[in-house]
């Protein structure tokens, strides 16, 4: 396993635990926060260290024993702030949580003092790329074990959690988001229940590989990907979105440039802001530019009214009234066509009052730019339609 994929579930893990910190000012009093970075903190640390290129590294520096039994704590701690998780979301008043939650360190303290009595007296020493066993065998076995089984424990209590509180809650991203956690938690009891094959490795030879085995490894990137996703599932449509909405903004801003830029040629008083910012918008203001050039192009039609032709030719009699529909974006394109080029020979077939302009093509924002874009696309395509002077100083089609 190359040093690069055996770094990256631990760069997910410490990354996540630094931006849930600092997305979230209140992890130090919230449990679940708390539980979570410190799952994502520990994981992190201890998978960075347990890699075959850390342990190479600190080899000459310090005795690699007591790094393997820190490695192993540390994924215990990790296994313990699942379980405090469950608690956390496993509800009740405050104060039975909070025995709960007591009574998880307990248990955590208990474990790791065992532990620790285990490894050291199993009499282990690191020799490159193996854990051997001097001493007993049977005490390692059973420590390897005793790990298995704390950390399937934990998960096991945080697989029943997420359930319960799937099935409270309503269809939405945080049932998805749960839903996402649940299956990290499988994938984690896997990742976890891998140790059993470490056990019958040292009781068929007395000897562990060090570091994390090829398939542990692949597994804990794919249990850090699906916390990643499962926890930060509700800012899908929030932070996390923002680059997408910025960036399909500005391609629809652009996109409805022919049109306006018709309009803006034939009046200009419908620009609402400066010439770099109607042309160029910046990255975080490109949703408001959107909708800023969404509503100068209603201004522009309705200047326009008193130019829009009476008679669009055999058959659209309601469309002198009312004018098309926001399902004929192609009519609408040939009536603003239409209509510049009588203003600019002059001519007001409508008169002062003017005829109706093109409906919008919804009721909501996103419907009226998906109307606008496709009568743009039409515009552009339009016949005899006007040249007008880029803003820019170009000349070219409107």
């Amino acid at each position: 396993m190359s040093g690069a994929v055996a770094y990256l579930a631990p760069a997910v893990f410490l990354a996540f635990a630094g931006f849930r910190l600092t997305l979230s000012s209140g992890a130090r009093t919230d449990p679940v926060q708390r539980a979570i970075c410190g799952f994502a903190a520990c994981s992190g640390l201890a998978l960075l260290v347990n890699a075959p290129p850390t342990l190479r590294l600190l080899e000459p520096a310090v005795a690699t024993e007591p790094v393997i039994w820190a490695t192993r704590a540390l994924k215990a701690y990790a296994l313990t702030f699942l379980a405090l998780l469950a608690v956390s979301l496993g509800g009740g008043d405050r104060l039975s949580s909070r025995r709960r939650a007591r009574h998880h360190h307990l248990g955590a303290l208990l474990f790791q003092s065992v532990a620790a009595v285990l490894f050291a007296a199993a009499g282990v020493r690191v020799v490159p790329d193996a854990v051997v066993v001097d001493g007993s065998v049977t005490l390692f076995v059973l420590y390897t074990a005793l790990f298995v089984l704390y950390g399937v424990a934990c998960l096991a209590l945080l697989c029943r959690a997420l359930l319960r509180r799937a099935e409270a809650v309503g269809p939405g991203r945080v049932r998805v988001g749960l839903s996402i956690l649940t299956l990290a938690v499988a994938v984690g009891t896997v990742w976890t229940g891998w140790g059993l094959s470490d056990i019958a490795s040292t009781a068929a030879t007395g000897r562990q590989p060090l570091g994390e085995h090829p398939v542990a490894t692949l597994l804990s990137a794919v249990t850090a990907l699906l916390v990643l996703a499962g926890t930060t599932v509700t800012l899908w449509g929030g932070p996390l979105a923002a680059p997408g909405r910025h960036w399909r903004a500005r391609r629809r801003h652009r996109a409805l440039g022919p049109l306006w830029r018709a309009l803006h040629a034939a009046a200009p008083e419908i620009a609402l802001a400066p010439a770099p910012e109607r042309l160029r918008p910046g990255w975080r203001t490109a949703e408001f530019a959107l909708y800023r050039r969404v509503i100068e192009i209603h201004d522009g039609l309705l200047l326009l009214r008193p130019h829009f032709p009476l008679d669009d030719g055999p058959g659209t009699a309601a469309a002198e009234r009312t004018g098309p529909g926001p399902d004929d974006p192609a009519a609408d394109a040939a009536r603003i066509a239409r209509a510049l080029e009588n203003r600019r020979r002059g001519l007001a077939p409508g008169g002062p009052a003017g005829v109706p302009v093109p409906r919008p093509g919804g009721d909501t924002l996103e419907d009226e730019v998906t109307h606008l874009l496709r009568v743009t696309q039409a515009f552009t395509r339009a016949p005899g339609r006007p040249h007008r002077e880029d803003p820019a100083g170009s000349r070219t089609g409107a």
